[in-house]
């Protein structure tokens, strides 16, 4: 018998393996686990899930949602097939087919604790409901209630709560989530999403009516993508859009989101799934999966996108996830239409243990898990933050700070501060008292015995004398401007006080004030890390605006009758500085003791500081220039608006240059490469 050519032969297989149904298994990761560190940058971690099994034997076209009940039967909104299928993973069979004249495409499947089925057919404009075998019970078509308006009703996602409540996700319905009873009544809108309005847009909603407003783009709230409610009957959300602060929420019975952070994820989630233990899993178009505690932090996430190859792991078009009693993830790609599951690694099993025992108060038993996930990986930011969190609830402190501290966890970190703030104040309370009273009593007598012998002219005098050196006076001179501001100023043109050098000492002063602040404060408001900073930015940025202000003034209050030269602006500027340099200095300081409680005495710090500052601003270009209130304020717009102008000018010039640049290497480029050819 004549033998077939090797290649023959190989394409026979392959092609034979192509179109034969089959079940195929993963034993090692094809796509990376991702962390976040303490930096929220994105750093690769354990294998959290491998793939396991590649369903390709259902015949599946385009399926758009899938569910897993309590006894892990899987069901399938085969959308492409009209149909709705129940799985058994564990015996790779089909035991149910549901179809009827109401399924036309199926999007959206739920299955109550009771086994009742709920399909969201968007063709048909119906929520149908079957029951556990499978017959027909009941069918839900658009609410007649005057309260739902004029909208369509096209439902693409539906979900029930223990309650009998349905909420159906419908196509173009932008005012919320649709409530309606267990016997398809109108309840209302359960939830919206809002439009984060520009500073356009929000003075459009001053002055504009209703209906210019209605007639804007932009101004349409970002719609749901999917909805889940869990066996506790909490309901979650997922939301597409480059402009959503939380693409996943956990909403409370007003509809309010339950996470008070931004949750972490990409513009494209499309469904999401939560398990008994309150673990998110979300899943994005583009292949990745994500998975959040119950209460919205960040755990890790993986898979991938490649539609040009059949990778066990990675899609093309990933539309839905579910996940068993046993913990592996199941999901759907409704492009190349086959289902993938996902096992968990120890390193999962892990941390979701420890959560769990975390959930049940359990600190000391969730501690040394988290510690065993320690040795896993060192750095492990999630295993540090959790480490603090249950020693906070243990009450120890300090260590929870320790923890939190390497996590990046300023919120936590601020709470166990404050507990060991507090206990140091009560058992101290009264020792301060007994020392305020002795520092007033000693204060009270050195003062009489000064007023009387004066014993404190061995250390006045020689203060005196310092202060009366030059730089020094001229430069502590600044103080004045804070209780007589317009004398000072008026003798500052003057000459008879101030100087040139002193007003470059409080300049330079500021600048390094205003460095400090900016590197040195405490953990709870350094929010960005010091070698994160861009110095040279930084440093360009203080001088060019500072002199740039002092420049501009001087040419706009020139062409405006304006009496101060070039130098007097400079020293008015310099010396209105006090007050914010003050401010940098208190801030700094006040940082390193105060906890967020108290955040509110910083921003009145800080917000004084650059009122104060600019008020002498003010005041200054007004005695300055011999100018009343209005035309010094007219000046100082002036000077802005200037100074606008100067930089987008030389913003310009500084591009065109650098596209000279470019042009001209280009060009000695190509003649070399000609010659030397």
């Amino acid at each position: 018998m004549k033998k077939l050519p090797l290649k023959i032969l190989l394409y026979i297989c392959v092609t034979f393996m192509t179109l034969m149904p089959v079940i195929s298994s993963a034993s090692s990761a094809t796509s990376y686990t991702y962390s976040m560190d303490a930096k929220d940058r994105y750093i690769r971690t354990q294998d959290a899930y491998l793939p396991d099994r590649t369903v390709t034997s259902l015949f599946l076209d385009k399926p758009e949602d899938i569910f897993i009940d309590t006894e892990d039967y899987l069901y399938i909104a085969d959308t492409g097939n009209k149909r709705i299928v129940k799985y058994n993973p564990a015996r790779d069979q089909i035991v149910m087919e549901i179809k009827h004249e109401l399924i036309q495409s199926p999007t959206g499947v739920y299955v109550t604790q009771n086994g009742d089925i709920y399909v969201a057919d968007i063709a048909s404009s119906h929520v149908v409901i079957f029951s556990k075998d499978g017959h027909f019970k009941d069918a839900i078509g658009r609410p007649t209630s005057p309260a739902f308006g004029s909208n369509d009703f096209n439902p693409m996602k539906v979900a029930v709560d223990g309650a009998g409540n349905i909420y159906v996700l419908g196509e173009g319905i932008y005012d919320g989530i649709i409530q309606l009873a267990r016997t398809g009544e109108f309840l209302g809108f359960f939830a919206s999403n809002k439009v984060n309005l520009t500073f356009v847009q929000r003075l459009q909603d001053i002055f504009f009516t209703e209906e210019q407003k209605r007639n804007l783009l932009g101004r349409t709230p970002i719609t749901f993508s999917n909805i889940f409610v869990d066996r506790t009957g909490l309901v979650y959300s997922t939301t597409t859009g480059d402009n959503v602060r939380q693409a996943v929420k956990k909403h409370n019975t007003a509809g309010q989101s339950m996470f008070q952070d931004e949750v972490i994820a990409t513009e494209d989630l499309i469904d999401l799934f939560v398990d008994d233990n309150g673990i998110i899993y979300a899943v994005s178009q583009s292949g990745l999966i994500f998975v959040y505690s119950a209460e919205g932090e960040f755990i890790y996430s993986f898979g991938a996108y490649n539609s040009m190859q059949d990778i066990s792991g990675i899609f093309s078009s990933l539309s839905s996830i579910a996940v068993d009693s046993k913990g592996n993830v199941w999901t759907a790609d409704n492009e190349k239409s086959f289902l993938q599951s996902f096992t968990q690694t120890e390193y999962a099993k892990l941390i979701y243990k420890a959560l769990n025992e975390y959930s049940k108060g359990n600190y000391k038993e969730s501690i040394a898990i988290w510690e065993e996930i320690l040795k896993l990986n060192q750095m492990s930011i999630l295993a540090h933050n959790n480490i603090g969190k249950n020693l906070l609830f243990e009450q120890r402190y300090e260590e929870a700070m320790y923890h939190t501290e390497i996590a990046g966890n300023r919120y936590y970190y601020s709470q166990s501060y404050w507990e060991i703030r507090n206990i140091w104040l009560q058992k101290s309370l009264a020792w301060i008292i007994i020392s305020l009273v002795l520092l007033y009593v000693v204060y009270k007598i050195i003062k009489y015995a000064d007023r009387k012998w004066s014993i404190l002219d061995g250390i006045r005098k020689p203060v005196h004398k310092i202060y009366n050196v030059k730089p020094v006076k001229d430069t502590l001179y600044m103080f004045r401007f804070f209780a007589h501001p317009l004398d000072s100023f008026y003798e500052l043109k003057a000459g008879n006080h101030g100087s040139y050098l002193g007003a470059t000492i409080i300049y330079f002063a500021l600048f390094v004030a205003y460095m400090i602040s900016l590197t040195s404060k405490g953990f709870i408001y350094q929010t960005v890390a010091p070698e994160d900073i861009d110095y040279q930015s930084v440093t360009f940025g203080y001088f060019a605006i500072t002199l740039l202000f002092v420049i501009c003034n001087y040419l706009v209050t020139s062409i405006n009758d304006g009496e101060g030269k070039l130098g007097h602006i400079y020293k008015l500027m310099c010396y209105s500085m006090g007050p914010l340099l003050l401010s940098f200095i208190i801030t700094t300081i006040a940082s390193h003791f105060l906890t967020f409680n108290e955040v509110f005495f910083l921003e009145l710090a800080s917000f004084a500081g650059i009122v104060w500052t600019g008020l002498l601003i003010l005041l200054g270009v007004q005695e300055t220039h011999n100018y009343d209130t209005r035309t010094a304020i007219k000046s100082i717009l002036y000077t802005l608006l200037f100074m606008m102008i100067i930089a987008v000018m030389l913003l310009i010039i500084i591009i065109m240059c650098e596209q000279m640049y470019q042009f001209l290497e280009a060009v000695i480029k190509e003649v070399i490469r000609n010659v030397s050819s």
